[in-house]
């Protein structure tokens, strides 16, 4: 019997040959849960077509509340040495979704939340960083009617979003995301307002935006993009660092640890979050955020979704088409100098951009494209 969750036909064929590129010299991790399993296993049996190496390495719930619950902030801020082992041996890796109860999550004290990034930050970031591997997240492993009820989702609705977000091609949304890439790679002062509540001032001088079209092939790699996911499509661009100012006001549902947060509200001053409001998920996300460290209260990103079959109050707000997108904390992966264990995103509705006080999205409405 097939597991549920996953089930379109040459997935992982498409994952293993056009996603990543796997090659004979390649050795691959698999990170997977059992409701993943099946896919996995395609996955493997793909890369071994390929000539590559697999390795499974399976998650489970318990294991993970059991490690959160029994080891002590301090043991959680060690990085694993079974993931930097995993880290110096790998040269891709898929990532198939996540917990199969996010719930879990509410159990998890803030100061452990905070020290776990902190560890996997520190266990993984040499892989994106000094190794350049190649990594995929497969967000149709997200789809299971525990989390569907966690976040409060209609399981049905979000499974065929899902299906069809990542049937768009990849072609599609590469060419979507060079051509607004290309206007973004110009321009220096960007405004985002919404009608309610935002209005943030920030520049993005001299900073490259990457397009997010979930392939990872050698021109990625060589411009410091190796990580990717499907359903994919979007450009983010890092933020200059201290350059924000103003609002940004979201009711945008987005999923967080088990909970849903409904309401966010963020200020900014040079840069600096000044200000961390919201909902009371809100709130207990900002106890986490107070207890991470590095430039965790520093602007972080800007991302545009060019995906047409996304939509916004999922587990994809980012990759919506049209959709605005603001990230604070860590962005060194993006091209910027914020360290941090630190990193959370939120997207705007209806938002609209200007560059340098020339119009590219209205409403939530990209222009030109």
């Amino acid at each position: 019997m097939r597991r549920a969750g996953i089930g379109m036909p040459n997935l992982a064929a498409n994952l293993v040959q056009r996603c990543l590129r796997i090659r004979p010299e390649d050795n691959v991790t698999i990170f997977f849960y059992p409701h993943t399993q099946d896919l996995a296993e395609d996955i493997a049996v793909e890369c071994f077509r390929a000539g590559a190496d697999a390795l499974l390495n399976l998650y489970t719930d318990r294991y993970y509340e059991a490690y959160m619950r029994l080891l002590t902030a301090e043991s959680l801020r060690k990085p694993s040495v079974f993931c930097r082992g995993l880290t110096e041996l790998s040269t891709a890796e898929f990532w198939l979704g996540a917990l199969y109860d996010p719930a879990i999550f509410r159990k998890i004290p803030p100061d452990k939340m905070a020290a776990n990034n902190e560890g996997e930050t520190e266990a993984h970031m040499p892989a994106f960083r000094e190794k350049k591997v190649r990594s995929l997240f497969v967000g149709l492993g997200q789809v299971t009617r525990p989390r569907a009820r966690a976040y409060g989702l209609s399981f049905p609705a979000w499974a065929r979003m899902m299906r069809e977000a990542t049937a768009v091609r990849a072609d599609k949304l590469s060419a979507d995301g060079r051509k607004l890439a290309a206007r973004l790679e110009r321009a220096n002062e960007v405004r985002v307002h919404t009608e309610d509540g935002t209005d943030l001032t920030f520049s993005i001088r001299g900073r490259a935006p990457r397009v997010y079209d979930g392939v990872v092939d050698e021109q990625d790699v060589a411009r410091g993009v190796v990580e990717d996911s499907v359903p994919a499509g979007s450009v983010t661009v890092s933020i200059e660092e201290t350059s924000a100012n103003g609002t940004l006001s979201s009711d945008v549902p987005t999923a967080w640890a088990g909970r849903t947060i409904r309401q966010l509200k963020w200020a900014f001053r040079d840069g600096q979050v000044t200000s961390f409001d919201g909902d009371a998920n809100a709130k207990a996300l900002r106890k986490q955020w107070e207890q991470a460290t590095g430039e965790r209260d520093r602007i972080g990103i800007l991302t545009l979704g060019v995906n047409p079959k996304a939509r916004l109050g999922f587990l994809s707000n980012s990759i919506v088409r049209g959709a605005a997108t603001i990230g604070i904390g860590m962005n060194e992966l993006m091209g910027g100098k914020n360290a941090s264990s630190f990193f959370f995103e939120q997207t705007l509705r209806d938002a609209s951009i200007d560059l340098d006080g020339d119009p590219i999205v209205a409403n939530g409405k990209l222009l030109g494209l």
